[in-house]
C-alpha cells in the first residue's frame, strides 16, 4: 500500500512543496499546470462574495480554484530555495497597487463571464518582472497576454454566458482592493489547487511568506 506522500506526489528536496507525479487520470490540459503557478487572490472580503457566484454558476471551475487574477505562466521547473529567493528579490522592487472591478462582462465571441480588472499597466509591469525569473525560462505560455480579469463562470456556452452576464449586472458586487502579495498554488491529485506559498510585494518581500508544509490528504481544501 502506498504511503500518503507517494500517493500525492514527490517532494522537492529544497522546499516543502509536493507535486503530483501520477497524472494518468488527468485531462490533457491539466498537465501544463502540474508544477503550479503564481497569481493574485483578492482578500477574503472580496473573494467571499465572488466565490458565491463561482460556486453557483460554474462549480467545476470553482472546485479547481477560487477567485483569482492570473499573473504567471505555469512554472517550467520545480520550485527550489534558490528560485524562490530570486522571485522574492524581483518582487521586492515592486510596490503594492490598488485594483478595481466593476460590472461583469461576457464576450459574443467566446464563452465565459468575468470582471475586467483595472488598471492594466501595473499588472503588465508585474508580469514582465515576474517572468524574468529563471523558473519561467523557455516558451511563453499562450495566455500570458490575456487582459486581467476575475472569472465568475468559465465553462459556459456563449449564449449562456451572455444571459448570465445580463442577469448579474444588478446583483454582482463591485469594488477595489490592495494587491500586496501573490499566491503560489499547486494542484493536488484531484486537480484542486492548493496554496503553498506567498510572495509579498515591496520592501518586506524577501523576509515574508515562507512556504507552507506539504499538503496531506486529510488537509485538502476544495
Amino acid at each position: 500500500m502506498k504511503s500518503a506522500e507517494s500517493a500525492m506526489g514527490a517532494k522537492s528536496e529544497e522546499t516543502m512543496v509536493t507535486y503530483v507525479t501520477d497524472t494518468s487520470m488527468w485531462e490533457d490540459w491539466y498537465r501544463d499546470y502540474r508544477l503550479g503557478l503564481i497569481l493574485i487572490m483578492p482578500p477574503e472580503n472580496v473573494s467571499r462574495q465572488i466565490d458565491l457566484f463561482r460556486a453557483k454558476h460554474d462549480p467545476y471551475a470553482f472546485a479547481i480554484c477560487p477567485t483569482h487574477i492570473s499573473v504567471s505562466d505555469p512554472l517550467h521547473r520545480e520550485m527550489t530555495t534558490e528560485l524562490e529567493e530570486e522571485i522574492r528579490d524581483i518582487l521586492s522592487r515592486i510596490e503594492p497597487f490598488t485594483l478595481h472591478y466593476d460590472k461583469p462582462h461576457a464576450s459574443p465571441k467566446r464563452g465565459g463571464v468575468a470582471y475586467p480588472i483595472t488598471p492594466q499597466k501595473p499588472i503588465d509591469d508585474l508580469k514582465e518582472a515576474l517572468h524574468s525569473a529563471a523558473i519561467f525560462e523557455g516558451k511563453v505560455y499562450q495566455r500570458r497576454n490575456v487582459r486581467a480579469h476575475m472569472t465568475i463562470a468559465e465553462f459556459l456556452s456563449i449564449e449562456d454566458s451572455l444571459k448570465l452576464c445580463a442577469e448579474l449586472q444588478d446583483s454582482a458586487p463591485s469594488g477595489s482592493f490592495l494587491c500586496d502579495r501573490l499566491e503560489f498554488i499547486v494542484p493536488d491529485q484531484d486537480f484542486h489547487f492548493q496554496k503553498v506559498g506567498q510572495f509579498f510585494l515591496g520592501a518586506g518581500t524577501k523576509k515574508q511568506g515562507k512556504f507552507q508544509p506539504k499538503v496531506e490528504a486529510d488537509d485538502l481544501e476544495c
